[in-house]
């Protein structure tokens, strides 16, 4: 792990306190990182956050509910929330 991870921005993050720092050089901050990259430091890549599985309409759930127990019931698997969502077409 490097000392600072680029940003999903033009902005830095310092790995030690999570610290965004904008490229800014009147920031003292940006000054070191600068200094840290010219001495041959290399940044860690922008990593996106795991995406958040969409909300189910309140009738959603019941209908997924409903739709695991018939699944059972034939001797299927059941479906993810998600699956659901997509196969209902509510996504």
């Amino acid at each position: 792990m490097a000392e600072y991870q680029l940003a999903a921005t033009d902005s830095i993050i310092r790995t030690e306190d999570g610290a965004l720092i904008p490229p800014d050089p009147a920031n003292r901050d940006y000054v070191e990182y600068q200094e840290w990259l010219d001495d041959g430091g290399v940044p860690d890549p922008y990593v996106p956050p795991e995406p958040v599985p969409p909300d189910a309409p309140p009738e959603a759930e019941l209908l997924y509910d409903h739709e695991n127990r018939l699944r059972t019931l034939e001797g299927l698997p059941p479906l993810s929330l998600t699956d659901f969502l997509k196969k209902a077409g509510m996504v």
